[in-house]
């Protein structure tokens, strides 16, 4: 019986899931965004005040992902040991903007990939290193979808492609992205700088990535903003394969 009445304790607490309960804060925003819905049902508006209405709900969007589900990062200070998430997924569950929330872009971004999301590690942040790695399965589902075959047999062939990349400032870094070994992609010559000017930290900083094409110049384009949690270890994400092979041994 203690042990029904522990599991039960750790189940109200939010532990061992990664959507504990929602805070109050939270729960307010929530039904305050609903009574709106209602109330404007039956609204009859002009063009442009949708055109408004739709940058509003963004801007709302963007700031509310920005700062990260609280309840979620509160459950972590209280012990929670996060779940892994599908490859590429927040951490947090919430879903990051379609569109990479960069003024300066506005207007300049062409054809855009699914955002993904990764944590920084300690050798990410490490200047001797001087490089960005990206799984291989993340290069395959959000990266290579967006290349030329031109740019992809680059890459195959352990050629660099000069890519830039954008951080949340909007400001831009020339970089190579190329292969360092036959399971490692990596953003180099720049990250350095990149990452110096936007305070990255290991382990803790989740960096959410856009892939893109400029619409002017035509060229392959990430942009990289980061998240915090206090996640303080890493935290090793699982592939849809692995997922399905874990579920069937259970």
């Amino acid at each position: 019986m203690e042990e029904d009445s522990e599991a039960n304790n750790n189940n109200n607490n939010g532990v061992g899931n990664n959507h504990p309960e929602e805070t109050q804060e939270e729960l307010r925003e929530k039904n305050s965004a609903a009574l709106l819905l209602v109330t404007m049902k039956y609204l009859i508006v002009d063009e442009q005040t949708l055109i408004s209405l739709e940058a509003l709900k963004t801007e709302a969007h963007c700031q509310h992902w920005m700062k990260g589900c609280e309840s979620f990062k509160t459950a972590i200070k209280n012990g929670l040991d996060p779940a892994l998430p599908e490859l590429g997924n927040p951490i947090d569950g919430l879903t990051p903007p379609k569109l990479p929330p960069i003024k300066v872009l506005e207007g300049l971004i062409g054809e855009c990939g699914v955002p993904f999301e990764k944590q920084l590690t300690d050798t990410d942040v490490n200047k001797g290193q001087g490089r960005l790695s990206i799984a291989k399965e993340l290069v395959e589902k959000f990266v290579k979808p967006l290349m030329g075959e031109e740019e992809r047999r680059s890459l195959e062939q352990s050629q660099e492609t000069q890519v830039d990349v954008y951080g949340s400032k909007g400001i831009r870094y020339p970089m190579k992205f190329k292969i360092w070994s036959s399971k490692m992609h990596v953003l180099t010559s720049g990250w350095n700088e990149f990452c110096g000017n936007n305070e990255f930290k290991a382990l803790n900083d989740w960096v959410s990535l856009w892939v893109f094409r400029h619409k002017e110049t035509e060229k392959l384009c990430f942009v990289m903003i980061a998240r915090t949690f206090p996640t303080g270890t890493l935290v090793t994400k699982r592939s849809q394969k692995k997922r399905k092979a874990e579920e069937l041994n259970k």
